[in-house]
């Protein structure tokens, strides 16, 4: 009997609660926009790679030490600080290689790797400190990007621009459907990370010999995006 009687309730309550009109203020539309906004860039990032490979793990390690010292040097001579140019990942490994031969491994010694980040905030020194590093001792330049310094202004814009799309979806469909867009029930913006105009494979240093001309780099414009999330509530 007390399963009945719950069940009966419960049914009851269902009941009375769809059979409650609903009013318009109860209804609310909800947008998701992304918005955009462009700078020319101001600045250049790129990781620059030192490896060596020797007999024991203290002379690779000696080796690469040594050419860690000349690129920073370099890097200081065309006015990059030390705290841009910050060191990312460094090992030492042993490196085998398969002989067919013998069919077994081979040791052929130590191999150590040190990566630096360089960031390069004016754009027209970027060729030079890139002939630099390479020059100093660089086994590679890697993953070239451009940037802003005004990053975080052109992010604010790109905001704003995804806010004016929202509330302009959300009218478009608060007009379609006979009712008017009333207030701001909610508003949130999502993680975006700045999407860089370009981004160059490693560059070995054979194609930038100090003989070679000098290296030139042209940024397109840098684009940023925002996305939002909006609500807002309906009225007849």
């Amino acid at each position: 009997m007390k399963i009945i009687s719950y069940t009966f309730l419960h049914c009851s309550l269902l009941l009375l609660f769809f059979s409650l009109p609903l009013s318009a203020a109860d209804s609310s539309v909800a947008v998701s926009s992304t918005g955009s906004a462009s700078i020319r860039p101001d600045m250049v990032e790129f990781t620059v790679l030192l490896t060596d490979t020797a007999p024991s793990a203290s002379e690779a390690t000696g080796r690469t030490a040594e050419k860690y010292r000349r690129v920073q040097d370099a890097l200081r001579t065309q006015g990059v600080l030390a705290e841009d140019a910050s060191s990312v990942s460094y090992g030492v490994r042993q490196q085998w290689e398969w002989d067919n031969a013998s069919r077994r491994r081979l040791f052929k010694g130590y191999t150590s790797t040190h990566m630096l980040h360089v960031t390069v905030r004016r754009l027209e020194n970027a060729g030079r400190v890139i002939d630099s590093s390479v020059k100093a001792g660089a086994d590679e330049i890697q993953g070239i990007v451009f940037t802003s310094s005004r990053n975080e202004e052109v992010r604010r814009a790109a905001l704003a621009d995804a806010v004016r799309q929202a509330r302009t979806d959300a009218e478009v469909m608060a007009k379609a459907a006979n009712v008017s867009l009333g207030v701001l029930l909610d508003l949130q913006t999502a993680f975006s990370p700045f999407y860089p105009v370009g981004e160059f494979d490693a560059m070995p240093v054979r194609k930038l010999e100090a003989a070679s001309p000098s290296t030139e780099v042209s940024p397109g414009t840098l684009v940023v995006k925002a996305k939002v999330f909006c609500r807002w509530a309906l009225s007849r």
